[in-house]
């Protein structure tokens, strides 16, 4: 009873449950100090989100996951309340175009519990799903998680006291925030052809996009680090094949040093909208 009191004076029994995934991180968890992991191949960061929502930079390590948490999460567990944190796990996963995939109300949300009755005969077992539906075409964005290595990684955080109350892919949400914020028209209003870069942790999605349809989606985890290269490589192919005038449409986890200058000589004469902010993915997950 004194704990019911407590918590109804300090406002926390009106807040969402840390493990309601229907409710923003902020709301769940904006009075506790967590943590936002990325995990790649063979790397592991992370920063860490005070009670004020403050993001700040923690560290950055090089190896073998399991092997980088054993040293990085106890100094997680020690710097977070309860040990609760967010995942954004940049390994091991696909971002693909599907087309005329069902439309029921609900589905973006019901192929998270039920993936079999939103997409049929491409169902497959072992995997975890998110889908994103082009509100003007009849395509679709569909994620595509190895159920093992999400179980893998939600062992390894237990073992090392953290609590992880959101799984993500870091890309994946960078895209869809990206569409959202840039694709403000409807229909014949206006429709807008760009060509979306997202880089997250190493990470990169590229799409394009020509009057509202999506075209062609390159996507690939682990592919860079301090050298931008391999990242160029992949984007290279597009600069040829966009329709004259089309802007670019950047969006990072965080700004990375020399990539405009290197974009600008990809696509020489084409706009950038940077969406990019420091400790953008993190400031997207608070708030969504």
């Amino acid at each position: 009873m004194l704990k019911y009191v407590k918590d109804a004076l300090n406002f926390s029994i009106f807040r969402p449950e840390p493990d309601d995934p229907a409710a923003a991180w902020g709301q769940r968890l904006g009075h506790e100090k967590t943590a936002l992991v990325h995990m790649g191949r063979n790397s592991v960061s992370y920063s860490i989100i005070d009670r004020h929502g403050k993001v700040s930079a923690g560290e950055s390590r090089r190896g073998d996951p399991k092997d980088v948490m054993a040293e990085l999460g106890p100094l997680i567990a020690d710097k977070t309340d309860n040990g609760w944190c967010m995942l954004s796990l940049n390994t091991r996963y696909v971002i693909s175009i599907e087309h005329n995939l069902p439309r029921k109300q609900g589905s973006e949300d019901t192929i998270k519990t039920d993936p079999r009755s939103v997409l049929h005969a491409r169902y497959e077992r072992g995997k975890r799903y998110a889908v994103t539906h082009n509100p003007e075409t009849n395509s679709s964005l569909l994620l595509t998680y190895e159920e093992e290595n999400i179980k893998k990684a939600e062992l390894m955080f237990k073992e090392h006291g953290l609590q992880l109350g959101r799984i993500c892919c870091g890309a994946y949400v960078l895209l869809r925030h990206a569409l959202t914020a840039t694709n403000v028209t409807r229909g014949n209003e206006k429709p807008l052809s760009a060509f979306y870069l997202v880089c997250c942790a190493g990470s990169v999605c590229a799409l394009v996009q020509e009057k509202d349809n999506w075209l062609e989606l390159r996507s690939r985890p682990d592919v860079y680090d301090d050298d931008l290269q391999p990242l160029l490589d992949i984007i290279e192919p597009f600069a040829e094949r966009l329709s004259p005038g089309n802007g670019i449409v950047l969006a990072c986890d965080e700004p990375i040093a020399g990539l405009h200058a290197k974009l600008a000589q990809v696509f020489p004469g084409r706009a950038i909208n940077d969406l990019t902010a420091d400790s953008f993915l993190a400031e997207l997950l608070l708030k969504n």
